[in-house]
């Protein structure tokens, strides 16, 4: 029965060895054996490693994730005295585990200084900037500019004391106390009426520029069409001299008959009454036209 007993007792004792001396690390965190609370090996890689029984040596096991941590708002005063409240949320994880566990050791209070951090980063910045400039245009805002350098700074003290990166500090969401709404729909209000006025100068400004290149193009063709116009007129009286000149040199009398004809038709209309004798040019013309055509 003793035997019995010794066995057992032997085999709960190696079953005990055998899962205080095995540590298995996922990826996602890291491990840290410590030694009588002094930390003898930092693991970082995922892996199955072996260390002393407890209570010899133990294991500590950190998150190496990315955290977020959505802190409570909180009503600041920027540098012309006018308030705003600000819901900040955090990105930070785990850097050195080693200062971590020194430095803070739980999550709960790793977020409590991280917090006391970003308040007091926070804070000074937005109190060194004027109200209007957090909310210009998106490329004249301050606010934008004022977070990078929060995120900046914070990273800075977070990482030199407590062992932790802090990827982004960013806005979550920004309101205002009732007294500061009227000034900033007054604002709203300037910003839209600028911009209005903006786009109709510059609708204007097309408008023009359209309107003259238009008459422009206008004058193009119309001088084109003149030109070309001109051309065929002149290669048209060419063709009539070249008609006429032959005309003239196969029949010459009746050439000038015709001629004749036509400039008596310019001279007279159907009202007009002439009394003319027989010995008349123009009686003879009428009474003696040339022989024929050519």
């Amino acid at each position: 029965m003793k035997k019995l007993i010794y066995a057992c007792g032997a085999l709960v004792f190696a079953v005990y060895l055998a899962a205080t001396s095995v540590v298995i690390v996922k990826p996602s965190e890291y491990a840290l054996i410590t030694q009588f609370g002094k930390v003898v090996r930092n693991i970082d890689a995922a892996s199955l490693y072996l260390k002393l029984p407890e209570p010899i040596q133990s294991v500590s096991r950190f998150d190496k994730r990315l955290q977020v941590l959505n802190l409570a708002p909180a009503e600041l005063g920027t540098r012309d005295r006018r308030n705003v409240i600000i819901e900040n949320f955090v990105l930070w994880k785990i850097q050195d585990p080693m200062q971590y566990q020194a430095s803070v050791r739980e999550r709960k209070v790793a977020e409590q200084r991280i917090e006391s951090l970003i308040y007091s980063e926070v804070g000074s910045a937005i109190g060194g900037a004027q109200f209007n400039d957090l909310f210009a245009e998106a490329e004249s805002s301050t606010i934008e500019s004022v977070f990078s350098t929060v995120t900046e700074s914070v990273a800075a003290l977070a990482s030199s004391e407590l062992g932790i990166a802090i990827v982004a500090v960013r806005p979550a969401r920004i309101s205002f106390p009732q007294q500061n709404l009227l000034s900033i729909y007054k604002r709203m209000e300037s910003e839209w009426t600028r911009q209005a006025k903006q786009l109709r100068a510059e609708g204007r400004e097309e408008a023009a520029n359209i309107k003259s290149q238009t008459e422009k193009s206008l004058r193009e063709l119309k001088a084109k069409a003149y030109k070309e116009s001109q051309i065929i007129i002149g290669e048209g009286e060419a063709k009539a001299a070249q008609l006429y000149a032959e005309a003239f040199y196969s029949n010459q009398d009746y050439y000038r008959f015709t001629r004749k004809m036509e400039t008596y038709k310019k001279l007279f209309n159907k009202d007009t009454q002439i009394i003319l004798s027989t010995g008349n040019p123009l009686v003879r013309d009428l009474l003696e036209p040339p022989s024929g055509k050519p």
